[in-house]
């Protein structure tokens, strides 16, 4: 595909694909330049728009304090909710309170922040049908330009249909003045796209499920582009951090011509996921989610450079598979993550990991196509010191250790990993290969820093 970029995609319409399906972008707009703020109020004027419902916390609110200027200075009257919580969770809570403080005399949601503002946004403006815009405060995560917003229900992350924004405003003086630990997080999501194309073309193989070659090839230059800038992110670049939210919110389009989350995320995101549902259980550690991306990133290049040395034996993996004990699996789940894991317990009644006939399927095509699943990994993992030495470039936490997560619990939060979806990643691929307890100790217990 060519000409890629935010505008020519948003522009291209529908399309009819190679793969079968007709691709489109719900975003209408985006704006990544210097000043982009001040086009806020004419947006909202062409929706036929009067009073905005503007969503912020203590932190964005003080970020985007421009945005507010700009409606100000229009004479556009808004209504206002800013979170006073330092650290908010996009749980049940936090969606409560935006539709218990939203009037009905607003007719356009305006999102001040990144992430989880993000996130509540996308839910207030599905459930209540109003145009949405996101002015962007970092370029942090790449939900800007998605169609799901990802919350915490009933202790499990989980990642929900809201709306996709109409608009996403990315203006370059508020955005690089966010720290730089908050671009580094945009990098880090960024770079978990190495593992999530991998991992979906693998799926592709052994279960049969959707896969399109132009969604990847989008993802692959959004995340070269980003890459390429690496070295000048902590200086604060303006190309370097325009090219990381130009990427971000790419990576919203292509998950929004795929239909799913499968170009964008993979095992990597769900050491995050575990990390936060083990931090709302029982208040163990946590960072930035774009943070965890990237040590998940580089956590799950370990597991593929090992794979590469592996090879499938069906009549071990079928042992492996028939003596595996569920029930022990699931007091270890609950053990681990507490009510937290109740939903992923419940997810092993139902998935298709455990199921015999679909077991026989997938380790059938797995030894068949061992030679493609093996140069798969090869074109699309780079080498370990590659994403080592760009995170350390960014100054980026390489470990989970230095995010204060033991290491040693790593071996186990991988191992969780093949029950928050059903989806098809590393961790089910060494399961069906009757690999995974041991693949999992002898990769990631020692942890990352004996690897430097």
């Amino acid at each position: 595909m060519q000409n890629i970029s935010v505008e020519n995609l948003i522009n291209k319409g529908a399309f009819e694909c190679p793969c079968g399906k007709t691709h489109s972008a719900h975003l209408k707009k985006a704006v990544i330049s210097r000043g982009a703020v001040s086009l806020m109020p004419g947006f909202i004027k062409e929706y036929g728009c009067k009073k905005p419902y503007v969503l912020a916390d203590i932190n964005t609110v003080k970020a985007g304090e421009k945005a507010l200027e700009v409606l100000d200075e229009a004479g556009i009257g808004y209504i206002k909710y800013v979170y006073n919580e330092k650290h908010i969770e996009p749980d049940d809570t936090s969606v409560g309170k935006a539709f218990l403080n939203f009037s009905y005399s607003c007719d356009i949601v305006v999102g001040i922040g990144s992430g989880v503002i993000n996130d509540i946004g996308k839910i207030v403006s599905r459930m209540t049908g109003l145009p949405y815009i996101i002015v962007g405060t970092a370029p942090s995560m790449d939900g800007y330009a998605s169609s799901t917003s990802s919350v915490i229900r009933d202790g499990l992350k989980v990642s929900v249909d809201s709306r996709c924004p109409d608009i996403v405003i990315g203006d370059l003086d508020i955005l690089c003045k966010a720290p730089a630990y908050m671009a580094a997080a945009g990098l880090g999501d960024m770079l978990a796209k190495y593992i999530s194309v991998c991992e979906w073309r693998i799926g592709n193989v052994v279960t049969g499920e959707y896969y399109c070659e132009e969604v990847a090839s989008i993802i692959r230059y959004a995340l070269n582009k980003c890459v390429e800038g690496a070295d000048k992110l902590t200086d604060g670049d303006e190309q370097t951090i325009k090219s990381i939210m130009e990427g971000l919110v790419i990576s919203g389009i292509a998950a929004d011509y795929a239909g799913v989350s499968r170009p964008v995320s993979g095992v990597e995101h769900y050491f995050s996921h575990i990390w936060d549902m083990r931090n709302a259980e029982f208040g163990t550690p946590m960072d930035l989610h774009g943070i965890q991306c990237g040590i998940g990133t580089l956590l799950a290049v370990k597991g593929y450079n090992r794979l590469l040395s592996l090879s499938p034996d069906k009549e071990k993996a079928a042992e492996k598979f028939s003596s595996f004990d569920i029930d022990a699996w699931r007091e270890k789940i609950s053990g681990y993550l507490g009510s937290a894991g109740e939903q992923m317990i419940k997810n092993t009644r139902t998935c298709e990991l455990y199921n015999g006939e679909k077991f026989n399927d997938r380790i059938e095509n797995i030894c068949d196509n061992w030679n493609i699943i093996k140069e798969i990994v090869s074109e699309e993992i780079p080498r370990y010191e590659t994403v080592l030495n760009i995170l350390k470039t960014i100054k980026a936490p390489v470990s989970s250790d230095e995010i204060g997560i033991p290491s040693a619990t790593n071996p186990l939060t991988f191992r969780m990993t093949k029950d928050i979806r059903d989806k098809y990643i590393l961790s089910t691929l060494l399961f069906d290969m009757g690999l995974l307890d041991e693949t999992a100790e002898d990769v990631f217990c020692a942890g990352i820093d004996n690897e430097r």
